[in-house]
């Protein structure tokens, strides 16, 4: 192998590896068959070739047949290990061969495809690594993901600058501080139960999925595919963790939307009474699209009698029977009236309206001096502190 031949053994994570001074290393993202996606002025010093003749192309066009035709074990390596590291032998401009060092890490990005990066550097003579602050600030520069470095205690030595889309503090202010401090919205206690799970076994988390509010978006969920790698030194005690984090937040509510469907398929629907039907509606819509939910419906329909009877003048009061509710929280506003109990509606609010004209209605805040809508100023309640739409059934 190519590592055999540079004056040392390229195997792997876990055992000791030829010098690495890669301050100025350079960061290559590659698609998952192995073809260069980005090629930086580091590339282009390192190895000769412009950008122009090498993103687009197989990796393996610019490395010795030998080490070209292991490229398919070593990804296999890869993956299973949570990253690679060692020497080949790579082909500069004129086909002169050089032995070059790199860390090869599996990564995906917010639409779930994986990509490999790389981290390609002159291979030193002598054994044993430098990592070095100029390592670091390379990959800050660089790197198309958020990571970032913890210590054994789980406090921040290193993050890049991508992590700072997510808000929490900038890369220096993170330095000391847990990730409960900075992200107070997740669950910490989870994420770091898995950092302390690397440093005992040793073995990559990849693709870790979690939810919560990011101080960069602290109103909507937001949902984080995360991998963690332990680090160790070269006499294979633990330094810390790496890990890296991407936001997948639409692929998480596609999962969600296609999940809920799959519930409201199985429930609603099973059966021939209205009422059950709309309690069922209401039990499929909470918590994954409202923290409560109403189901009103006309009491003529209820009854098996007619629909609204013609045009309706603002004196008119429909009355409306509350066929399905459920809610996150008990005796909260909205409760009333309960399952079965009927109110009657001003014609001119907007559950009335919904119904004769076949529209919907939202609005994100009431004002709670507003004119009532219902005869019981009980069943008012839920304007008051919750936000409110209407959406016709028949």
């Amino acid at each position: 192998m190519a590592a055999d031949r540079a004056g040392g053994p390229a195997d792997g994570l876990t055992g000791r590896q030829a010098a690495f001074d890669v301050a100025d290393a350079a960061v290559l993202l590659l698609d998952a068959h192995g073809r260069i996606e980005s090629w930086p002025v580091a590339a282009e010093r390192l190895l000769g070739h412009f950008a122009v003749d090498a993103v687009g192309h197989p990796v393996g066009e610019l490395l010795a047949p030998d080490d070209a035709a292991r490229l398919p074990g070593l990804a296999a390596e890869c993956q299973a290990r949570g990253g690679w590291s060692g020497l080949v032998s790579a082909r500069r401009t004129g086909g002169h061969r050089i032995a070059v060092q790199v860390q090869v890490v599996p990564v995906t990005d917010g639409s779930g495809r994986g990509h490999w990066l790389v981290l390609a550097a002159d291979a030193p003579p002598v054994p044993g690594w430098e990592m070095s602050r100029p390592v670091l600030e390379r990959i800050v520069a660089e790197s198309p993901v958020g990571m970032a470095i913890v210590d054994t205690d789980l406090r921040y030595v290193w993050s890049n600058t991508a992590l700072e889309q997510f808000g929490g503090a900038s890369a220096p202010k993170r330095i000391g501080r847990r990730l409960g401090e900075i992200q107070p919205g997740l669950d910490a206690e989870a994420l770091e139960a898995q950092m302390r799970r690397v440093l005992r076994s040793g073995i990559p988390v990849t693709g870790y999925e979690h939810s919560g509010r990011v101080v960069s978006d602290p109103y909507h969920e937001r949902a984080q595919a995360m991998s963690f790698v332990r680090l160790d030194d070269p006499e294979g005690r633990p330094l810390g963790v790496c890990y890296t984090v991407i936001d997948v937040t639409e692929r998480y509510r596609s999962r969600r939307q296609m999940a809920l469907l799959d519930r409201a398929g199985e429930y609603i629907g099973r059966t021939l009474d209205v009422l059950q039907t709309a309690q069922d509606l209401a039990d499929v819509a909470v918590p994954e699209l409202a923290d409560l939910v109403a189901v009103d419906l006309l009491d003529s329909v209820v009854r098996g009698e007619e629909p609204l009877p013609g045009p309706l003048s603002d004196a008119d009061m429909v009355p409306l029977r509350r066929g399905g509710l459920r809610s996150l929280r008990d005796g909260a506003p909205g409760a009333a009236p309960e399952t079965g109990g009927l109110v009657s509606y001003h014609a001119w609010s907007p559950p009335v309206r919904c119904l004769a004209g076949g529209g919907s209605w939202r609005s994100d805040r009431l004002d709670p001096l507003a004119p009532q809508w219902a005869a019981d100023p009980r069943a008012d309640a839920t304007r008051t502190a919750w936000n409110w739409g209407c959406t016709p059934r028949w």
